[in-house]
């Protein structure tokens, strides 16, 4: 058991340029729905920025608050790594590579110059974002459900939004406080 695990989230410790580049660097080369298992791999794996506990803690954060999820994330991780400024700097640096190459990018199909070759050549990065997902989401898996009711929970959404097709919100909203129930502070027996 990692004995860092219940302490106080430590904001302020990496500066803002580093924060700059490798989130920049995560938005260039994330993908999709995908972009939580490279910030995974830069931020827990690679970098000793953040332990995994504070990386699913602001993983589901990002996941359950409206908004998008890749920009929900760059936020909670750069709040983290660096207070408001790191925040500020983290969705920046995540979205505006992307948004520079998305307006080339359509300005080129625009223009006819879109080829099947370049459809190619997408279809082969999605397929390697999966693997990557796939990977990141075992690691996730394994550090965060941990004991019955854990797996019970992460199995009744997994049934209410997939199989089932009910509302991700309404799943939730439905899960949350029967989560907020099983996992509430044994009371002191005195």
């Amino acid at each position: 058991m990692d004995p860092d695990a219940d302490a106080p989230p430590r904001v302020g410790r990496v500066r803002l340029s580093r924060i700059f580049s490798v989130f920049a660097l995560t938005g260039l080369a994330s993908i999709g729905g995908g972009r939580y298992a490279f910030f995974y791999d830069a931020l827990v794996v690679r970098r000793p920025w953040l332990r995994n506990d504070e990386f699913v803690q602001d993983l589901m954060l990002s996941q359950i608050l409206p908004g998008a999820n890749f920009s929900n994330i760059a936020v909670a991780l750069g709040f983290r790594l660096a207070g408001w400024p790191g925040a500020l700097v983290g969705v920046t640096a995540l979205i505006l590579p992307g948004a520079l190459i998305l307006l080339g990018l359509s300005a080129l199909y625009l223009r006819g110059a879109w080829s099947p070759t370049t459809g190619g050549a997408m279809h082969g990065m999605i397929a390697a974002v999966v693997g990557l997902v796939v990977v990141a989401t075992a690691r996730v898996v394994a550090a965060s459900l941990r004991g019955a009711r854990a797996i019970a929970i992460a199995a009744a959404v997994f049934l209410l939004v997939g199989p089932l097709h009910v509302n991700t919100a309404l799943a939730v909203l439905v899960v949350v406080p029967i989560s907020l129930w099983l996992h509430r502070p044994a009371r002191d027996s005195r």
